[in-house]
């Protein structure tokens, strides 16, 4: 299975939530690999320590040299916590060459060597835009989460390209909607829900101590299994590795009217109309 995670706006989590996803996969669901596809640059190189050519780096190099797809180990690291890694480099202008360069063999060496490990992807491919170089993980993906915080300006992009993201044709796709500090849990999640029915996925808890944890910013014996965070999240990998989702029925999901721009009306804001 491909998973690819990423945002329509801003930085809402999304690396948090790959790192969550990896660390509470199932036992009986195979090794989750992360794939660190961001076109604005890696952040757990600088994180963690890693290595600085190995990863996206080394993999987009045995892609050009062609052959035999080759063991992942010899592009993957671990964290400390013990999850297994493909960071891309730091800095917007060398990951967006790297992530082009792996159309010439990288992105096939990685999806050949997974599958036959039988490992799970998780692939974050940051901010999502018409012209991503990590459009090939969108293309191979199984399921997209579409990571989003109940702002009015997320909304409004959400809303104004909703008809992209089923253009894209993945074979499911649900928006994973992280709470605001200072909010409920469920602030404007039951509205939203009221527009795309069963895509919706969260509220995810708004949990400084986990996401700590997943930073390397904090040390905690137990992880993020007891965190409110690390709860969540185990529900929702448990029920994305128990089978590819199929399409949701699509009564929840408003249709753009033949010859319209092919938006969909999410909730207005609290203030007023937007």
């Amino acid at each position: 299975m491909i998973i690819a995670l990423g945002s329509l706006k801003g930085s809402p989590g999304t690396t948090t939530l790959a790192l969550a996803l990896a660390d509470r996969w199932p036992a009986d669901g195979g090794e989750p690999l992360v794939v660190e596809a961001d076109p604005a640059g890696g952040d757990l190189g600088a994180r963690f320590g890693l290595a600085a050519g190995r990863g996206l780096v080394s993999l987009a190099a045995a892609g050009r040299r062609g052959g035999q797809p080759r063991p992942l180990d010899e592009h993957v690291q671990q964290l400390p916590g013990g999850l297994q890694v493909l960071p891309a480099p730091a800095g917007a202008e060398h990951a967006r060459q790297v992530l082009g360069e792996l159309g010439g063999g990288g992105w096939s060496l990685l999806w050949a060597a997974a599958q036959a490990d039988g490992r799970p992807m998780i692939v974050d491919c940051g901010r999502l835009d018409p012209l991503t170089p990590a459009a090939p993980a969108l293309r191979a993906a199984d399921v997209l989460l579409l990571v989003v915080r109940p702002r009015d300006d997320e909304l409004a992009h959400l809303a104004a390209r909703i008809h992209v993201v089923q253009g894209w044709q993945v074979p499911a796709w649900y928006v994973v909607v992280v709470a605001e500090p200072g909010r409920t849990p469920d602030y404007r999640v039951r509205d939203i829900t009221r527009v795309l029915g069963p895509r919706v996925l969260g509220p995810l808890p708004y949990d400084t101590a986990a996401a700590g944890v997943l930073a390397g910013r904090r040390q905690s014996r137990s992880g993020i299994g007891r965190t409110r965070l690390g709860r969540t999240v185990t529900q929702m990998a448990g029920a994305l590795a128990a089978s590819v989702p199929a399409e949701p029925a699509p009564p929840g999901l408003p249709v753009a009217p033949p010859g319209g721009d092919g938006r969909v009306a999410l909730p207005p804001t609290r203030t007023g109309a937007r």
